[in-house]
């Protein structure tokens, strides 16, 4: 007789293809008993979920490894080229914005870097950029938008780019494109970015602080290799901290006070600086004006980012990428 298929059978296979997949990459190509080695997964098993990828192109069959005296081993890597990813955000204002992008295949490689600016600013100008983009590149698959704003179930709540203020921005791009779309906070992207390149095995909190010219401070915190969105997705506005500002008070200052509110709070183990008023320098006046509020031994490192862009784009590359896979995987 047979037995039907359960929901929890479904999800089984679902997740065994999540764990052979994340392992296959990170491997870069690996046999079935490398897979079963670095998932836990029977060699069978991960036989199965390798025949069904490979007939969708998912996965490549390479050569054939060299015998060590029995039967040789099949060796299989993921398809760079099964789909790619944009990613891109804006920065400035209704009167003047600029647009970054970068395009990465399925598994991470940069494909395309570009930067275009919007004088004066238009949705429609928008639009017409994506469009572009889209036309060049037809295995385009999955879009991750980063904005300087708070966006809340794919719903621009806040923007500092008013005219993206309350547009439900993830159903429009998808109506507009057919692509699976993200649609993120700056510093959040930003945070995660920096935290994949320069400590990815960290479980501690992580921070990164952008005093913009002339704007509000943003932040974003990364804890347990997680983005801390919050419960209403208002985590990391510390522009909101009601931290008194004396005549005469300077920038160092504001952000030594921001840090040491961190640290009693989440107390990150590092926080990346940045901004174009801030240079490296100025690293050690902050550290001086956190040591004088609070015991040095809490205090976290204090890492200076000549530039947000890379981290940035690699957030929302990273980001993008792991919830379209989770997507690919999840459909119904």
């Amino acid at each position: 007789m047979n037995t039907p298929l359960t929901r929890t059978t479904r999800e089984m296979k679902k997740h065994n293809v999540v764990l052979v997949v994340n392992a296959l990459k990170a491997l870069n190509s690996a046999t079935k008993a490398d897979l079963s080695a670095q998932t836990g997964l029977s060699v069978a098993t991960c036989g199965t979920v390798l025949n069904d990828l490979c007939l969708t192109g998912e996965v490549l069959a390479l050569a054939l490894d060299a015998s060590s005296g029995g039967r040789p081993a099949q060796r299989y890597a993921y398809n760079p080229d099964f789909f790619s990813v944009l990613s891109l955000y804006v920065e400035g204002n209704n009167a003047s914005a600029r647009i970054a992008a970068l395009i990465t295949s399925a598994t991470g490689e940069a494909l395309e870097q570009l930067d275009a600016p919007l004088q004066p600013f238009a949705l429609e100008h928008f639009f017409d950029a994506i469009r572009g983009i889209v036309s060049r590149y037809p295995n385009l698959q999955a879009m991750g938008i980063g904005l300087p704003g708070v966006i809340v179930d794919g719903v621009v709540a806040s923007c500092d780019i008013a005219l993206f203020e309350h547009l439900p921005l993830v159903q429009i791009l998808q109506e507009k494109f057919g692509l699976f779309v993200q649609v993120g906070n700056d510093m959040n992207y930003t945070a995660y970015g920096f935290y994949r390149s320069n400590c990815p095995q960290e479980t501690g909190p992580v921070a990164y602080l952008l005093q913009p010219e002339g704007e509000c401070t943003g932040c974003g915190m990364v804890i347990n290799g997680r983005v801390l969105q919050g419960a209403s997705h208002f985590a990391g506005e510390v522009s909101h901290l009601p931290l008194a500002q004396l005549p005469g008070s300077k920038m160092i200052e504001r952000l030594g006070d921001i840090i040491v509110t961190l640290v009693a709070v989440v107390n990150p183990v590092t926080v990346a600086l940045s901004g174009p008023q801030l240079n490296a320098l100025d690293l050690a006046d902050i550290r001086r004006h956190c040591q004088s509020l609070i015991p040095k031994q809490h205090l976290p490192a204090l890492i200076y980012r000549p530039s947000i862009e890379q981290d940035y784009l690699q957030g929302i590359a990273e980001l993008t990428l792991e919830s379209y896979s989770f997507h690919l995987t999840f459909e119904l």
